[in-house]
């Protein structure tokens, strides 16, 4: 699979690190991180003075190159200013949007944006071999998302799983 660029939002990035599959998601997607976002992430770091290891990560794959700051030339008004700007930058420059928000998450996908969100990609990882049942399901179920969201998702694993053992999915 190609890798594919993408607007990151916080809300994604907390659920695949503590679900740990961020380390997975530049094998798919190209990351690119609004400012407001990037202050989200940081916040554990920069206002509390918590030395957070998802907020340290962001920051070493900032410097790496793996995540490169980027941010829209006029945010949407939608939901909160990082969703907004997730959401701006990725209609733009035609980015995917990687997002866990119920609402913006939605909302996007309704105005025909490419949405991934952790749900989808833990299923995505699971169907591709990367991960293990046992892991898809502890990204799903720690995953900070609403209970569709979770159910939806819990639903397609177990639909993958049937079919890769060959069994009536029906």
């Amino acid at each position: 699979m190609e890798k594919q660029n993408a607007s990151l939002d916080a809300s994604f990035w907390i659920n695949a690190y503590n679900g740990e599959i961020v380390h997975l998601v530049p094998d798919y997607f190209c990351l690119f991180a609004c400012g407001v976002v990037a202050e989200e992430i940081r916040y554990p770091l920069d206002v509390l003075g918590l030395s957070a290891a998802g907020p340290l990560l962001f920051n070493e794959w900032c410097r790496a190159g793996i995540i490169t700051l980027q941010d829209p030339q006029a945010p949407v008004d939608w939901f909160q200013r990082g969703e907004n700007a997730a959401i701006a930058l990725a209609v733009e420059q035609g980015y995917f949007l990687l997002i866990d928000d119920a609402n913006p998450y939605h909302m996007a996908r309704s105005k025909g944006l490419k949405v991934v969100g952790t749900m989808d990609f833990a299923v995505l990882l699971y169907d591709h071999g990367r991960l293990s049942y046992d892991a898809a399901l502890a990204a799903i179920q720690g995953a900070r998302v609403s209970k569709k969201q979770k159910r939806d998702a819990i639903v397609a694993l177990e639909t993958l799983i049937r079919r890769k053992e060959g069994r009536d999915v029906g």
